[in-house]
């Protein structure tokens, strides 16, 4: 990778920001809303408490075994080599799906301006994924300032809107609504969502000034402004002035007609920060796992700027043949998201366990068992089918893991 360090404590912030919001900040405080009433908030509470922790366990990861190939490194280094592959894998298979469902979502939200309206959502999705190869091949710090620049201002929006209504348009109450542990429980486990994306920044290590300090930086000014941003968000949705509880009501106090645009622009500008991070993140990871013999070596070529050109085009290949079958109707948006979960919710389980197995502190072990049994819990939600390429990619790293300790027997005798 390149050997300049392009991204510094504000770029990373950037970079961490956008994605872990995603299109969560604009779906996710209306439903908790809708499912618990007024105890949205102090289930917000929890999450973002729990989000720390999960903060925490994959910067501490990242640190621990410094390289692009992420968290898998300190994962092998405490489980073994077929952990370190079998987590690259995971997270691989994930973003083989998950991109194609972000850029749809954000197609989606693109389609209220009347430019859009009869382009079929495909179509703007697949605009979409050009330009986000694009932004990519240009190098890591081309993507971290695209990233500051989308999160700034759509951090910036949302808060002022949600402030606003929170000063002038609201009527602060407590709706009378029943506590219901199966519902809160439920609710808990959908929201875990708005904390997923720490376990992609140790791909981006090797590009990061002084790692040890910027991380840190980085990971506490990112968690205040997620932890802040979902707070007001869900306080407003909540207090709102209004029948309809969502992210329109809130900001149209301050926005007026511009409401609607504004989320728009806002959400699927976040959900190209998902792409964006991830995308970049995982080519960044399988080019340095091609240049170690683990992939085919055509992975491990990186460009002038830094970026591993191939994997990225192997990626958006991918991505488009994804794209290809959910317009010929073999996939939904639906098995898109859930397969691609799946692999997210697997290796983000393992990784905890390094984590818990690493880390000494009985609180932090606590809160990391939670994680743990949390995730595992929406695991069991996944349909069968997701769950069948799941074991798929399990008994592929199986027999890979075998071939290769085959391969270096000879070696080493010789």
């Amino acid at each position: 990778m390149s050997k300049n360090k392009n991204i510094g404590t504000i770029t990373l912030c950037g970079l961490i920001v956008g994605p872990v919001l995603g299109s969560g900040i604009v779906l996710l405080p209306p439903l908790a809303y809708k499912l618990i009433g007024k105890w949205a908030i102090p289930a917000w509470i929890i999450i973002m408490l729990l989000g720390i922790i999960f903060a925490y366990v994959f910067v501490f990861l990242s640190l621990k075994s410094p390289g692009n190939e992420g968290v898998a490194i300190a994962i092998g280094n405490v489980f073994g080599n077929f952990f370190r592959e079998l987590t690259s894998n995971f997270l691989t298979s994930a973003v083989c799906f998950g991109p194609t469902a972000v850029l749809i979502t954000a197609a989606n939200f693109l389609k209220s301006f009347n430019i859009f309206s009869n382009i079929k959502v495909e179509m703007i999705a697949f605009g979409m994924e050009i330009i986000c190869a694009l932004i990519l091949i240009c190098g890591v710090k081309t993507l971290a300032k695209f990233t500051l620049i989308l999160t700034g201002l759509t951090a910036a929006l949302l808060f002022c809107g949600s402030i606003y209504t929170l000063i002038f348009a609201s009527n602060v109450h407590a709706p009378e609504t029943s506590f219901s542990f199966s519902k809160f429980g439920y609710t808990l486990l959908l929201l875990f969502w708005a904390i997923i994306g720490w376990e992609i920044i140790g791909n981006y290590i090797e590009d990061i000034e002084n790692p040890k300090i910027t991380l840190i930086k980085a990971m506490t000014v990112s968690l205040i402004v997620i932890i802040s941003l979902y707070i007001t968000v869900a306080l407003s949705v909540q207090n709102v002035s209004s029948s309809s509880h969502d992210i329109l009501t809130i900001m149209t106090p301050l926005f007026g007609s511009f409401s609607l645009p504004i989320i728009a622009l806002a959400a699927s500008g976040l959900c190209m920060c998902t792409y964006l991070m991830i995308v970049g993140g995982v080519s960044r990871m399988s080019a340095k796992r091609a240049a170690n013999n683990k992939l085919p070596f055509y992975l491990s070529y990186v460009n002038k700027n830094g970026s591993p050109i191939n994997a990225i085009i192997t990626l958006v290949c991918i991505h488009l043949v994804v794209l290809s079958l959910t317009v010929a109707n073999f996939l939904s948006l639906d098995k898109i998201i859930t397969c691609a979960n799946v692999f997210f919710l697997s290796n983000a389980i393992v990784g905890l366990a390094a984590g818990f197995k690493l880390l000494h502190n009985i609180k932090l072990k606590i809160a990391i068992s939670i994680l743990i049994v949390s995730f595992t819990l929406l695991l069991f939600k996944a349909a069968l089918w997701s769950i069948s390429l799941l074991i798929i990619v399990v008994l592929l790293s199986i027999y890979n893991n075998k071939r290769l300790n085959k391969e270096k027997i000879p070696s080493s005798c010789g």
